[in-house]
Formats: C-alpha cells, structure tokens, sequence
C-alpha cells in the first residue's frame, strides 16, 4: 500500500529519460476510435485543435515535447496553409512513432507543409532548428510541461520562449497546482505540476506576455456552476446544471471549464512575444 509521501513523487514504473517524464498523453483519436472516450481525451483534442484552428497562412509550426505528434492530424487537416512543422522530443521512441504519423497522413492529405522531427533536450542548448531566420510563428508546449523537474522547465519556456518570432505565440497547457511546493502530483506520471502563479512568472521572466487563460478540465460541478454564476448571473449556472443533466460528462467538462480557468485545475495560456 502507498504512503502519502507516493503522492509527491513520479510513481515507480513510469518511463523516463533520466530526469524527464517520457510517459505520453492517451492517444485520443485511437481512443474514439476504439469507443473510449474520456474527459482527457477530449481535452487533448481540444487544445490541439484549438491551434490548428488558429494557425495563421504561412506560419511556421514549433511543437515542444511533441512525443508522438498528435497535434499533426489536426494540423494536416484544419492548417494545411502553414509554411512547416518542426517537433522537438528527447526520446527516439516518441520521434520513430511520430515519424509513422507522418507517413499515414501523408498517405491521405499528400505534402502540403515540411515536417521535421528533432531529437533533443528541450531544457538544453538547442541544435539549429529547420525554419526562418526570424523565428517561429506559432508554438505549442502542451501537457509536457509537467514531465521535467522546475529548473529543467523553466529553462525549456525560455528556449521556447527565444524560438518565437517578434509577435509570435505560445500555446502552453499545464496542471494548475495549488499551494507552496512541495505539492502531491495530480497524476502519477508527472514531475512537478506548476501553479498559475510559477507559469506567469516564468513566462513573464521569458519576455512572453499572457493574453489569455482558458480552462481544460474543471473541479467539482458545484465549483464551476459557483465560478459561472460569479462571471455571468445565476442564469449561467442554471444553463450548466442543465447541461450536465444531459451532456456526458467527458464532453461537457472540458467545454464548461474554458471559462471558468479560476477553477480550472488544467490551463491553457495563450503568450505572445511582444512585437
């Protein structure tokens, strides 16, 4: 049986790369597919969904710790006017099975952009990466965050932070913990979950500003009814409590808790680099 100071550690048994969490995200689209649809699954899918909506014509696509690039579907089939794609991994493993993702879609969807797939320590020196000069356009760190120790992290957001171009974006999503550290990890298989207030001030130390905050995954329905009522009137409360009388719950809760990131306990911060 586990003792309470389990819950403060990586759980035995999860795949690593030294210090570094190399435990993936479900993959969602094989999940549906099998029938299995769960309030992560959906929530992975939305966020990745949510930049391939927002990606720009010509935009150059930076992926960090993109494992086994589940962003690339959505991105072959919803930003095919992007000017490359270049995903970053410290593990061949998480690469080889990327690379197959590639040649499936390109099976489907052709060419449209470059892709390039590195292997690399994303909280190290970085190798010289394919794409402008200038910097990318666009960039994605999504519930990876959470797999490398607080240093080794906050060194990654600032390399990430240094690839962007003048006015670029960083989509980064994240656990919001709560309280000082040390803290008991939501899920076994992280490092270290951050707080809002780490991820602002890291970002903000990285030359980045946060623009916006969306919640991924929600509390306790009583928590997001109480967060929709205290931004929008009793009115939004009733509306969800319908809702969720009738709305399966794993795709309810990622879409009620977009509003409502105060109690979000999953976030995504929408960052730019200032022109």
């Amino acid at each position: 049986m586990g003792t309470s100071s389990d819950l403060y550690v990586t759980r035995p048994g999860t795949p690593m790369i030294g210090p570094y969490s190399t435990n993936q995200m479900d993959d969602f689209y094989a999940a549906v597919a099998r029938g299995e649809v769960k309030a992560s699954g959906v929530m992975n899918l939305m966020q990745h969904l949510i930049v391939a909506e927002r990606c720009p014509p010509g935009a150059r696509v930076l992926d960090v710790c993109c494992g086994r690039g589940l962003a690339l579907p959505l991105l072959y089939r919803y930003a095919p006017t992007i000017a490359g794609y270049c995903g970053l991994d410290i593990s061949a493993a998480n690469l080889a099975e990327a690379q197959a993702q590639v040649a499936a879609l390109r099976k489907l969807y052709g060419a449209p952009f470059p892709v390039d797939l590195v292997e690399c320590d994303v909280a190290q020196h970085w190798p010289h990466l394919p794409g402008p000069v200038g910097g990318f356009e666009v960039a994605l760190y999504t519930s990876a965050l959470e797999h490398l120790p607080f240093e080794l992290g906050a060194q990654s957001l600032r390399n990430t932070a240094a690839a962007l171009a003048r006015g670029g974006i960083l989509w980064l999503s994240t656990p919001a913990a709560v309280g000082p550290p040390p803290r008991p990890l939501q899920y076994g298989v992280h490092v270290y979950e951050w707080s809002r207030k780490e991820v602002e001030s890291v970002v903000g130390s990285a030359g980045l500003v946060i623009e916006d905050v969306m919640g991924l995954l929600p509390p306790a329905p009583d928590a997001v009814a109480d967060a929709l009522t205290s931004r929008y009137g009793e009115a939004a409360a009733s509306w969800y409590r319908d809702l969720a009388e009738r709305v399966p719950a794993a795709l309810l809760d990622t879409a009620s808790a977009v509003m409502a990131p105060e109690v979000a306990t999953e976030l995504l911060f929408l960052c730019r680099r200032p022109s």
